[in-house]
């Protein structure tokens, strides 16, 4: 009894091939290149593709996202702003115990007044300085090292009243006055005035005498002259020899006629 050829299988789609086949019937595939496969090889479909739909979108423009982060932006700012203030009126706060801001202080003065009540005009000096005497028509101020008188006078004129504050003096106390320089663009507040730089030696109660630097300012306004009269120890490294120079431009250049 003759054994029947075994069936040949395709080895690619797995379709049976017909004896002496040089091709698969289904697939095409040539036989040569084909293995004896004892059984069928069983191929399983391609699963479908998957159909996505198509976006019906438009994308967001640039300047739409920029506005959309700067109206978030504005939102988070009210509403922080809201809570401070809301936190502010409660009078409510939290403590504050590292990196913290500034404290808001009351500065200290910087400058007292006095105002005469005879003439009308204010003297505005450095807070530091002390009132030694005052009365009407001035006052005389304590500085650190020295004092400072301001004076008013009814109808002298400026050089008259500068030359009678310095060759006035007691000669007593004030001895060897003499001229050291003259004093360009004096001006008592917007007043232009006159005024002169002196050296002296100031007698004490003692009898032992101070070599001090007078230095002596005039203005007149209407009929109201206003005389300053400096005197400090005399200090060779300041300007003119008169320490604290600044704070008495200062008092000139705050000076109210009034």
């Amino acid at each position: 009894m003759a054994v029947a050829a075994p069936t040949r299988y395709c080895g690619r789609c797995g379709a049976p091939l017909a004896p002496g086949a040089g091709f698969c019937g289904r697939c095409g595939t040539p036989v040569l290149m084909q293995a004896v496969a004892p059984r069928p090889v069983y191929a399983y479909a391609p699963a479908p593709p998957t159909a996505y739909p198509a976006a019906t979108q438009p994308r967001l423009s640039t300047a739409l996202v920029a506005g959309g982060l700067i109206a978030v932006l504005v939102v988070v700012a009210l509403v922080a702003g809201g809570i401070a203030v809301s936190q502010l009126a409660r009078g409510g706060h939290s403590t504050c115990t590292s990196n913290c801001t500034p404290k808001f202080v009351t500065p200290l003065p910087e400058q007292a007044s006095f105002r005469s009540t005879a003439f009308g005009f204010t003297v505005n000096y450095s807070s530091r300085w002390t009132v030694r005497s005052s009365d009407d028509s001035g006052l005389v101020l304590g500085t650190r090292a020295g004092q400072v008188t301001v004076k008013g006078a009814k109808g002298e004129n400026a050089d008259e009243a500068m030359r009678q504050a310095v060759f006035g003096l007691p000669s007593s106390q004030w001895q060897d006055v003499a001229t050291v320089t003259t004093l360009k663009g004096v001006h008592l507040g917007e007043v232009q005035g006159v005024g002169g730089v002196y050296s002296a030696n100031l007698v004490g109660a003692a009898q032992t005498s101070v070599k001090v630097r007078i230095a002596v300012m005039a203005a007149q306004y209407r009929d109201v002259t206003v005389v300053v009269f400096v005197a400090d120890p005399a200090d060779s490294k300041a300007p003119n020899g008169i320490d604290g120079g600044q704070a008495v431009d200062y008092l000139c250049t705050e000076f109210d006629w009034g």
